[in-house]
C-alpha cells in the first residue's frame, strides 16, 4: 500500500476519529488525533489486518509554548505490510495529559517514560510513570523550550 492509499483509506475508515491526515514532503502519511480517540485509532491500527502496525518504532514531543501545547508524536511500523505511519496528538501545555499507549505496544513504556521526564507530559493508566533521568525530586523539564538552566545540569568543561 502507497502512502497516498494509506492517507486514503485511513480517511474512510476513521473518518469520525481523526482530525486530519495528511503527506508530508517527505510523502509519509501524517494523523491528527484527539486525545479522546488517541488509544482506540491505535489500537485498530495494531489490530486489523489491513493495517496492522504491531511496531512502536519511536515516541517523543515537540514543545509549542507560545501555541500553549505540547504535540505527542508516535512512528509506527507495520512489518507485514512495510509501511509507516506518523500519529500526533495535541496536549494542553500547562498540564499535559495523554493516555498511555502501554497496553498496545510494550515499547510505549520507556518511550512514555523519557517525554514524561524531558517534557513534563503524564501518560494516564501507564504502569511505572516515574523520572528515568532527573532526579525524582526535580521539578523542571529540560527539553520544553522555556527550560531555565538553574545550575543543576553540569557542563562539561
Amino acid at each position: 500500500m502507497t502512502n497516498e492509499e494509506l492517507k486514503s483509506k485511513i480517511e474512510v475508515d476513521f473518518k469520525n476519529d481523526i482530525q486530519t491526515v495528511i503527506i508530508s514532503a517527505q510523502k509519509e502519511a501524517i494523523v491528527t488525533v484527539s486525545p479522546e480517540h488517541y488509544v482506540a485509532l491505535c489500537q485498530k491500527l495494531c489490530e486489523e489486518k489491513e493495517y496492522f502496525f504491531n511496531h512502536l518504532s519511536s515516541l517523543t514531543a515537540i514543545d509549542f509554548p507560545k501555541e500553549n501545547k505540547i504535540t505527542v508524536v508516535s512512528h509506527l511500523w507495520s512489518y507485514k505490510h512495510f509501511h509507516q505511519l506518523t500519529i500526533k496528538v495535541v496536549a494542553d501545555r500547562s498540564n499535559p495529559k495523554v493516555a498511555t499507549l502501554e497496553n498496545i505496544w510494550k515499547s510505549a513504556n520507556w518511550f512514555e517514560r523519557e517525554v514524561f521526564d524531558l517534557y513534563g507530559v503524564v501518560f494516564e493508566g501507564h504502569s511505572d510513570l516515574r523520572r528515568i533521568m532527573m532526579p525524582d525530586d526535580y521539578k523542571k523539564f529540560p527539553l520544553r523550550k522555556d527550560f531555565a538552566d538553574d545550575g543543576f545540569i553540569v557542563k562539561p568543561s
